[in-house]
């Protein structure tokens, strides 16, 4: 049997009580968090004409009805001020074989569109070639996060592939079918 801390009191007197504001190190958390898997996306959007997109791995679906995501960014990442306007935005979900593209997107590469095979969507945002799947977006809200933004987008139309999608666990890349064969042998 567990016991529930009592959360009620905004003090940390050593027994588990919650302690408002509590002080968690970023790398505990970080690590901690990395033990829930995700898949990889990369988010697109345009500035003016020319296509920005960076690596993200905060990204959830919120709801089907209306069809909403949620995708969270650095408020560090070079590209933010592109996904700050509210526009039109896409979320590339990687397949399996693209951990190359992931770095890519995650690295501070000047061009990270150069040798990327693309298309652009109906909202004029890049849509990645031989992704898993992608949807197109335009941010309906913006809320803060801390040390991140959290964009609530509504989704336009969608496409998914027969590629499986690639896996990130602990702070690497896997590709998902060699993950689970590794984990059953």
């Amino acid at each position: 049997m567990s016991i529930i801390p009592d959360v009620s009191t905004p003090e940390d007197d050593l027994t588990g009580n919650w302690l408002c504001g509590g002080s968690i190190d970023a790398a505990t958390l970080r690590n901690t968090a990395g033990a829930f898997p995700s898949g990889v996306t990369i988010i697109t959007a345009s500035a003016g004409s020319t296509p920005v997109g960076l690596t993200i791995s905060s990204f959830a679906s919120v709801s089907l009805d209306p069809p909403l995501l949620l995708v969270c960014v650095a408020r560090t990442a070079g590209s933010l001020p592109a996904f700050r306007a509210g526009g039109p935005m896409a979320v590339n979900i990687l397949a399996n074989d693209q951990a190359w593209l992931a770095k890519r997107f995650a690295s501070r590469h000047d061009d990270r569109f150069a040798s990327v095979d693309y298309t652009l969507g109906p909202h004029g945002v890049p849509l990645l070639d031989g992704v898993s799947a992608w949807m197109d977006c335009h941010i309906a809200r913006i809320y803060d996060g801390g040390d991140h933004v959290i964009l609530l987008t509504r989704v336009h139309s969608v496409h998914r592939s027969d590629s499986m999608p690639l896996l990130y666990h602990s702070g690497a890349m896997y590709d998902w079918e060699q993950a689970a064969t590794e984990n059953t042998t």
